[in-house]
């Protein structure tokens, strides 16, 4: 079977790369180069509920794209940074960083600034017919010290749980399942000062939260209140890279993105270095029947530090293959998980500019 995938890049040109991973003859092919609005590279990009709309985060813009097949993708529309007026200023170095996609009604897209004057998530309309971002609804506060990166929805899409790794929390909000419009419920200090959680990830059974902490280099697991639907850490933590690495290279080490296996048996998490000489890891961990880990299977070296990427993409339909995405020299890999052992089956160069953020599986 093939199986097409989107990818974008951290710097201009924008442009977003489709490419087709055949996991009969284990291939990984270029398939189209697509321009998109040259000031907005997407660094992070989501589909829509039926995968025929891309949203991304491209620098000072949000922006949507429709996606007929695999090889058209067209721009429909771009939309400013919301919340602060200074984010969208040339002269500040806050860019729009993550977006994240609502898959039931009323289908809104939640976006995070980043950087400085990012004290505001933004929320998003969708068109009922195209899924194009159509109006910025909300833009609901966390803190004016606060840099917001990964969230996640729990599986009913009642609550959301953002990663702030400037002001060093986890925070979760309610959703109103007519509005889409988000309300704090409250949020938790990480554990410790130089933590900063970069990502979250859930367990499909709403019990466990895993907080991805990019300074701590570190796996934190949270359990969830089944009545205010906060998290509490457990005191349970797992290295994201090797036992005495960031001794011998302090500061050195930066923890990426976690994400759930389709059967949410498995749990994937990477980290990155600061330097070429140093590389990047990736780490697999089995869950129970309840989300919780009960063990750590590895922590390999990726093939170089992942420059700001190494973000490692699940397939949404099979644990058996993941994508992982590298920015310092510019590829897309796919590996096989069997039998809880990771192999590496396929590469693909593509120099150019900022290639490649995370990829996201079209079919």
């Amino acid at each position: 079977m093939k199986h097409h995938l989107m990818i974008g890049t951290w710097t201009p040109p924008g442009a977003i790369f489709t490419v087709c991973f055949d996991d009969a003859d284990l291939s990984l092919t270029p398939v189209k180069r697509t321009e998109i609005p040259k000031d907005e590279p997407i660094s992070w990009m989501t589909f829509n509920h039926s995968r025929s709309t891309i949203y991304g985060a491209g620098m000072k813009k949000w922006n949507s794209l429709a996606v007929p097949s695999p090889s058209e993708i067209t721009h429909q529309v771009s939309h400013a940074m919301g919340g602060d007026p200074r984010a969208n200023d040339v002269n500040t170095k806050t860019r729009a960083i993550f977006v994240l996609a609502a898959n039931k009604p009323p289908y809104c897209v939640y976006g995070n600034p980043f950087y400085d004057h990012a004290g505001f998530g933004n929320v998003f309309s969708t068109d009922a017919q195209t899924g194009a971002l159509k109006e910025n609804i909300q833009n609901y506060e966390y803190l004016p010290t606060s840099a917001i990166h990964g969230m996640v929805f729990d599986a009913g899409e009642d609550y959301l749980y953002s990663a702030d790794m400037w002001a060093n929390k986890v925070w979760c909000h309610a959703k109103d399942a007519e509005t889409g419009h988000l309300t704090l419920v409250g949020s938790v200090d990480a554990p410790a000062s130089n933590d900063h959680p970069r990502w979250v990830e859930i367990a499909p059974s709403g019990k466990f939260l895993y907080a991805l902490m990019e300074g701590g280099n570190r796996l934190c697991v949270y359990s969830i209140d089944p009545e205010t639907r906060k998290p509490s850490y457990t005191g349970k933590e797992y290295p994201l890279v090797p036992p005495g690495m960031m001794e011998s290279f302090p500061k050195m080490f930066r923890s990426d993105v976690v994400f759930t296996s389709k059967s949410g048996k498995y749990l994937f998490a990477t980290s990155r270095s600061n330097s070429p000489s140093l590389t990047g890891y990736i780490a697999a961990f089995s869950l129970s029947a309840d989300g919780d880990i009960e063990r750590q299977i590895c922590l390999n070296p990726t093939p170089t530090s992942g420059g700001h990427s190494n973000a490692v993409s699940p397939c949404p339909w099979s644990d058996e293959w993941l994508a992982l995405c590298d920015d310092e020299k510019g590829f897309v890999e796919i590996y096989r998980w069997r039998d809880e052992f990771l192999g590496r089956v396929a590469h693909l160069d593509i120099k150019e500019p900022g290639f490649g953020m995370n990829a996201i599986w079209y079919d």
